[in-house]
């Protein structure tokens, strides 16, 4: 019930039907946030960004400690871990396949980017010139349209492409099902001048989103498909090494370093798993969920470190840049819904409460120390 409740929210909000907008929010001298063209101390312009070092945060995770069963390249592997010695133990991924199609992919979210979010403003024709991009042959939207989510149970005998499939499994064929209708819809009205800046928010939260179920897709095909596993690692860096990637994760790192870190010895880890288990299929599956699960707690993490972050551009935003952040929370938190609803049910309802509410009235507070208490440790 609350995961169906969860995906009427997104598909709502999404489409602009029942979520609130940004209403306006009274201050001290009876005026209104949106009402004021400029905060009289800083000058800031209604409708811009936070200011620069507005938004902050020192990750700290010095009471988390390693579960027993990860795999740790960065402590020599073998050396540290319970782990035998294996190809990843340099810190290093090494490829399966010498061509990995989906670090072009990851390029071309960093393209989109650069058109739509990383902007202050986009316009109509960078919406277009986006849309482009998200369409090559062998692109993006190929394989959001047929992504699904294996932390949900497969439906029998039947796949996300069958017709009718995805809006009976929403959660499994996340893809089709959420995903790309959103993606379409924003991309539309973008290219229309239409709510450019929340529309480039959707967009971004849309595809992050397609790279956390991605990662973890191709890290459980891997077992049938070998080059798989080159695929997560690409869907995660780009393709680069730790300490300079692109994609989900520089935008993890940037906040969040150790999470990032931890994260890429899970990619390491699953490598780790197909060069000591190279049968077709794989024939260790315990081996595969120690590297699959290690990889998985590191990474929903470094969504939930992306979600606070949007909190505090929300709590320090203005205008449209303030609903563009509420939207971004509006796609991520309901599909975050499950694993937070696993580890604190109490936390998720109050998550999915706050992000229903419009901007003005979203306990910011409240709602980052839920993020705090239920993902403390990557």
């Amino acid at each position: 019930m609350r995961t169906m409740f969860a995906m009427m929210l997104l598909a709502t909000c999404l489409f602009g039907a029942a979520c609130g907008e940004d209403d306006p929010k009274t201050n001290g001298d009876g005026g209104s946030d949106a009402d004021s063209d400029t905060d009289a101390d800083s000058g800031f312009d209604a409708g811009a960004q936070c200011p620069p070092g507005a938004v902050t945060y020192d990750e700290d995770v010095s009471g988390c400690t390693p579960a027993a069963t990860d795999y740790m390249p960065r402590e020599n592997g073998s050396a540290d871990d319970s782990w035998e010695a294996c190809i990843s133990d340099d810190d290093t991924y090494h490829e399966i396949e010498a061509s990995v199609s989906s670090i072009a992919r990851v390029q071309a979210y960093e393209d989109i980017g650069d058109l739509l979010w990383r902007k202050a403003e986009p316009a109509a024709s960078d919406f277009l010139d986006a849309r482009v991009l998200y369409e090559a042959d062998e692109g993006l939207d190929s394989r959001v349209v047929r992504r699904f989510d294996p932390h949900y149970d497969a439906p029998d005998t039947l796949s996300c492409e069958d017709e009718g499939v995805p809006e009976q499994y929403p959660d499994y064929c996340v893809g089709p099902a959420t995903l790309q209708p959103a993606l379409i819809a924003a991309f539309a009205d973008g290219s229309e001048g239409k709510d450019v800046i929340v529309n480039a928010a959707r967009i971004e939260a849309a595809l992050q989103w397609f790279f956390y179920v991605s990662i973890y897709k191709e890290a459980t095909t891997c077992a049938e498909t070998p080059k798989d596993c080159d695929s997560s690692w690409a869907y995660y860096c780009g393709g680069r090494e730790r300490d300079a990637p692109i994609g989900l994760a520089a935008e993890i790192d940037e906040w969040a370093p150790e999470t990032h870190d931890r994260t890429y010895d899970g990619v390491l880890a699953v490598r780790c798993w197909r060069d000591l288990d190279e049968a077709v299929p794989a024939a260790d599956t315990a081996m595969q969920e120690r590297a699959r699960g290690q990889l998985d707690t590191a990474l929903v993490r470094g969504m939930a470190i992306l979600a606070r972050q949007k909190l505090a551009e929300l709590d320090c935003a203005k205008g449209d840049h303030r609903r563009a952040a509420l939207e971004w929370l509006r796609v991520v938190v309901p599909l975050l819904d499950r694993e937070t609803r696993a580890r604190d049910a109490g936390e998720a309802d109050l998550l999915m409460d706050e992000v229903a509410r419009d901007a003005a009235d979203v306990d910011v507070a409240g709602a980052t120390a839920a993020i705090d208490a239920t993902y403390p440790c990557p």
